[in-house]
């Protein structure tokens, strides 16, 4: 991929190391990703990637937009299990993910508090998985959700989303009426699901192609994110990516009830959907990184 890899390899190998972080928190001012891990280094491109990661405790993530990415263009399965254990009371759920998010925030050294609507709009994109746009008038916003029901059932999201924006807003202190509104883009057509033989991490966003450039350093990366119909890869790339992401899903879905089914439903996903020959000792591993347990 690279022609000069041995020397960029060589020359990355010279540079100074990262400071390690007490808690285990980075990420990286270039991609913008968060880590959870034990040493300094990028865990995709660890021989080649010229960024060291930053520790939380030396300098707070910019903003909560870096969430954004893991929701926009990461697979949409942890979004979906939320889906499915989402059942019973949607006060009570609401209330515990505004807990569960801004716990997560205050851990990871997120200055938000000055930033309540991009702080809003990354925790419906971190639980949805959709984009969303807004519409912005005196005293009233209008968020608009994009290809909602490609994940979730609109009228269960909206009824758990609206007390929880209640709670947001009270928490962050915006004053202006929110309302909320869904546009379907891609409609029957898929969304594209890839494979990246470089980093290994897997992405779903838009349509489907061939490949695409990477969504992450779209002006940086040259490794190209393949189709997962013409490339090979393992159940293990992913549960190697959830192994570094942060604990974000986990949280949440362990703050819902536990639900019959839920582990068949996500060896389903993975089946179906990814393509994936599922092993159970991995099946496993995925379940403790996304917070799924049996009733």
């Amino acid at each position: 991929m690279f022609k000069n890899r041995d020397k960029i390899m060589a020359r990355v190998a010279e540079m100074p190391k990262g400071e390690k972080s007490a808690s285990n928190r980075y990420w990286c001012l270039t991609c913008k990703m968060l880590f959870s891990m034990e040493e300094p280094v990028c865990p995709y491109m660890p021989r080649i990637c010229i960024n060291s990661p930053i520790p939380i405790e030396l300098v707070g993530p910019e903003s909560t937009i870096s969430l954004e990415k893991i929701g926009l263009f990461y697979p949409k399965i942890p979004q979906k299990m939320l889906a499915f254990l989402a059942k019973g009371d949607p006060q009570k759920a609401a209330a515990k993910w505004v807990e569960v998010y801004l716990d997560f925030l205050d851990q990871w050294n997120f200055e938000y508090r000055h930033e309540p609507l991009q702080t809003i709009k990354s925790f419906i994109i971190t639980i949805s998985g959709s984009e969303t746009g807004q519409r912005i008038r005196s005293g009233e916003i209008t968020l608009v959700l994009t290809d909602l029901e490609k994940v979730w059932d609109e009228d269960i999201f909206f009824e758990l989303l609206e007390p929880a924006l209640d709670l947001l807003k009270e928490k962050l202190g915006v004053k202006e009426k929110i309302t909320l509104d869904s546009l379907e883009i891609l409609g029957d057509m898929d969304t594209g699901k890839y494979f990246c033989p470089m980093c290994s991490k897997f992405f779903e966003f838009s349509t489907q192609k061939d490949s695409i450039t990477c969504p992450l350093m779209a002006q940086k990366c040259m490794a190209v994110p393949t189709n997962i119909n013409n490339i090979k890869y393992k159940l293990e790339h992913l549960v190697r990516v959830y192994d570094y992401t942060p604990d974000i899903y986990m949280r949440m879905a362990e703050a819902l009830e536990p639900q019959s089914g839920a582990k068949d439903y996500l060896r389903q996903l993975l089946e179906e959907e990814w393509l994936f020959e599922v092993d159970e000792e991995q099946l496993d591993s995925l379940c403790r990184l996304l917070g799924i347990k049996s009733s």
